[in-house]
This record gives structure tokens, sequence and C-alpha cells, in this order.
């Protein structure tokens, strides 16, 4: 639980101090709520299932051409029995490119199930998006980097579509 504080401290943080510099540059900060499916891809088992995604962003205007995106992403598996449910929070690093953004950055993996809660070493994560008025799609992956599993051996990819406020 130690990892989760410390996460949610370091995205808060970051979060202020980026309201604080978009607001100071005249800069809106966007909201958006964002559906999706997300899979597997690992040795041996790639495309196996799908998962149901909903999450949360704000995107922070960093200048012109920058935004930071906290995120949360809550993750639940196509039975929607809830038995194990992933939570994601994270930040991201975008550049924007007119519609186009593209985007780095680390998410905290929490997992529930049985009564129980696990928190997952943090994972890096890459997405690139198309924004359309309110509409906003992504792609993205995200590895897991636990101990005992190679780095890249443990991926998710996913797409999003979403509704900015």
């Amino acid at each position: 639980m130690k990892k989760v504080g410390l996460m949610v401290l370091v995205v808060g943080m970051l979060a202020g101090a980026a309201v604080q510099l978009a607001y100071a540059q005249d800069k809106k900060v966007e909201f958006s709520l964002n559906l999706g499916v997300q899979t597997n891809v690992w040795s041996g088992s790639s495309f196996d299932y799908a998962s149901f995604t909903l999450d949360a962003r704000a995107g922070i205007a960093l200048g012109k051409s920058f935004e930071i995106s906290p995120e949360a992403m809550f993750v639940v598996d196509d039975s929607f029995d809830f038995d194990v449910v992933f939570l994601y929070p994270g930040v991201m690093l975008n550049y924007k490119a007119g519609n186009f953004f593209v985007g780095a950055g680390a998410v905290l993996p929490i997992v529930f199930g049985d009564g129980e809660s696990e928190t997952a070493n943090i994972a890096p994560k890459i997405n690139i998006g198309y924004k359309y008025g309110k509409l906003m799609i992504t792609v993205y992956a995200l590895t897991w980097t636990e101990p005992g599993i190679d780095f890249l051996d443990m991926n998710f990819v996913g797409a999003t579509i979403g509704y900015r406020f």
C-alpha cells in the first residue's frame, strides 16, 4: 500500500503543479471519460480475452505542444462478474500536433480480488490518439514489470473512445 500512497501523492503533486501552470498561462484543463477494450499480448497466449475499461483523464496544457494527463483506468473482464478488477492510476506526458497526440508515462497496477488488493510494480505506458470535436480515440500499450517477468513479456494493448468536457 506504500506504493499506492506514493503514486497518488506524486500524481497529485504533478497534477497540481500542471494545473497551476495551465491557469498561469490562461490555458484550460480538459477532462474526458473514456470507454474501451483491452487484451493481452504475451508469448504463447496473445489476444485470449477481452477486458472492458472505463477511465477518466485530465489534459493539462504545458505550453503549446505538450500536456500532462493524470488518469485513472478501471478494468473488468468480459464476464462482468467483478471477481478480479484492476485499477491503473497514472500520469502521461503527451506531445500534441494538431488533433493528434502521442505520449508516454507510467501507471501503477492495483489488483482487487477475493476481498484483498495487491499492488504491482509501476508499469510503463505509451499511447497515441486523435481528437475530433468532443470525441477522442486512443490506442495504448502497457507492460508489467514484475520480478521474474522480462521486460515486454507481459503486455496489454487497448483502444478507447471518449467524450471530452
